[in-house]
């Protein structure tokens, strides 16, 4: 792969490394998040504060805390309409849990993501109408559902959009419509999920109501599962609220059903990072969606009794295994049809499509684009209709492709990485066609190279306990405030073995130093660093490996290659 370095003028370190008095190091890694000021700096290591802004900043959030407050004091039927991905439903879990303590009358909707697709259905607003609902309040959707809550409307419900989706053309007719991306909107920060926008709603309830937030923290665990899920950028309140939640989960403060699924996955709670929540909540809370009904996630994450969240526990799990199954299979054909379809000339970005249970198609088309390096849309065809789930790769905006070949769509959303379309059976063959022109226009070839973003070279001795320490004041990581990766170049490899016939474990020296090595996958290498004669350079991630109640820095491997002199 090719490594990839910050292109930050030496000098500008230098000084910002007197201004924040840490080492060149460790002032490299902060610039390479853009952290530039002493406020920055002290945001970014601000481990007190569970929020950073006034939640009445955002546009409309008054008008919806009055209304809201009235719908309770009144008695009225409040419908938390919530979405079937992790974001959607802890942010439904979020304010079902905080509204039923105000008023009783509040229910919940998940729309079935085979029958009803992605966000407010008209089949979701007739659930509504016959169940009587004086008020909708969306939760991760919304923004775009025009014709939907125009429906609602004319039935004499009123809707509140809770969604953190870009806006399109417009915004539909709600008494209020919490966004931080709405266009007018100044809200100090756009990338909250949909979760934290719920929260944020929450946090404004109490603040109108107590006169302090204090009620809305208990939240913060369902709030840092929404946001790690949900891959938004983990930087400035989303990064404080996530830091906060991970801290009340490993406290145990947190719903019943969250301790019984970590003990479903065999995880600890007190070593819980967001990587845990991305590859062992997350996929087992999202299961039940893509599978069948996403409400029994909600069920789990609402329950106060320990029978029947290790119940649901089990069941999403279980869920969970059937996807990998029924993923593994549209896998195989998806990889498939890109060999019959493109060959070895691959364009530069993929449509595919077939008769596949939607509820997958995102995962294999991040597993595709990875493989590829190239934008991907898959998309799933029932009875004439499609519907398309695709991933990007960097520098290519999805949402914004979409919008140029959107004539060729029944509708479309998402954001830049990762988007989501419906378009009709007949007109995928124009859509792809346009697809891969504005992709063919707008990408450059050095950005299919695959490549590895590395924040700086080192030497072996500063990979070191201070180092480690260091990297655990940077904690939560994740998109934007990824853990760093590091190269370190003229290692001779040692004691090199081969583990489960896919993995690499050896050691490297250089100077007297001596640290243990993990390479997972990474077979193809062992050529490489079975002969201690020969030097190689590395990128890697330094990790902790406890073995035995022994703590050791262990280098994590992400490639390797020859030492040139």
């Amino acid at each position: 792969m090719k490594w990839v370095y910050p292109d930050i003028p030496g000098d500008d370190v230098l000084e910002y490394s007197k201004q924040f008095r840490l080492s060149y190091l460790y002032t490299s890694i902060l610039l390479n998040r853009n952290i530039r000021s002493k406020e920055a700096l002290e945001r970014y290591f601000d481990k007190g504060s569970h929020s950073l802004y006034d939640p009445f900043s955002m546009l409309d959030m008054d008008k919806a805390v009055t209304v809201i407050l009235d719908a309770c004091t009144e008695r009225k039927k409040i419908l938390i309409y919530g979405d079937y991905d992790v974001d959607g439903v802890t942010a439904a879990s979020i304010l079902y849990l905080f509204l039923r303590k105000c008023n009783e009358s509040v229910y919940y909707y998940i729309p079935e993501r085979e029958k009803e697709g992605y966000g407010v259905s008209l089949e979701g607003i007739d659930h509504a109408i016959e169940q009587d609902i004086d008020l909708i309040i969306t939760c991760d959707c919304g923004v775009t559902a025009h014709n939907e809550i125009a429906y609602a409307r004319q039935h004499g419900i009123d809707v509140i959009v809770t969604d953190h989706h870009e806006q399109t053309d417009g915004l539909p007719d709600a008494l209020a419509i919490l966004n931080p991306k709405r266009h007018e909107d100044t809200y100090p920060f756009r990338e909250l999920c949909g979760a934290g926008v719920v929260f944020k709603l929450v946090e404004a309830i109490c603040l109108r109501r107590d006169g302090s937030a204090e009620k809305a923290v208990q939240y913060l665990d369902l709030v840092a599962i929404g946001t790690a899920a949900d891959i938004v950028p983990l930087v400035d309140e989303n990064r404080c609220l996530v830091r906060e939640g991970l801290a009340r989960i490993r406290r145990q403060e947190c719903r019943m059903g969250i301790l019984e699924l970590f003990n479903v996955c065999q995880m600890d709670t007190e070593d819980i990072t967001v990587i845990n929540i991305v590859f062992g909540l997350a996929p087992r809370l999202n299961a039940v969606g893509r599978m069948g009904s996403a409400s029994r996630a909600i069920t789990l994450l609402t329950t106060e009794d320990r029978h029947t969240a290790r119940q649901y526990s089990i069941i999403l799990n279980q869920e969970n295994e059937e996807r990998q199954k029924v993923e593994r299979t549209v896998t195989r054909e998806a990889i498939l049809q890109v060999k019959e379809k493109y060959g070895e000339d691959l364009p530069n970005a993929l449509v595919l499509s077939g008769d596949w249970h939607p509820g997958v198609i995102g995962i294999v088309s991040s597993k595709i684009k990875d493989m590829l390096n190239r934008p991907v849309f898959l998309i799933a065809v029932k009875e004439g209709l499609g519907k398309g789930s695709g991933r990007s790769i960097d520098d290519f905006d999805l949402h914004a492709a979409l919008s140029a070949c959107s004539g060729h769509l029944s509708g479309f959303g998402g954001h830049q990485m990762a988007a989501g379309l419906t378009v009709e059976e007949a007109n995928i063959p124009d859509f792809e066609a346009a697809f891969l022109a504005y992709a063919e226009a707008n990408i450059r070839p050095d950005m299919l190279e695959p490549g590895i973003h590395v924040d700086a070279d080192v030497e072996i001795e500063e990979i070191n306990t201070s180092m480690m320490e260091f990297l655990k004041d940077m904690e939560p990581f994740g998109p934007e405030n990824m853990r760093p990766k590091f190269s370190v170049r003229g290692v001779s490899p040692h004691n090199a073995a081969i583990l489960k016939e896919k993995h690499l474990k050896f050691s490297v020296k250089k100077g007297g130093i001596s640290l243990n090595c993990i390479a997972w996958n990474m077979l193809r290498f062992f050529e490489l660093v079975m002969d201690p004669s020969q030097q190689v350079d590395m990128v890697f991630v330094p990790t902790l490996n406890e073995w035995n109640g022994v703590k050791r820095i262990q280098l994590v491997i992400k490639d390797i290659r020859p030492h040139i002199v």
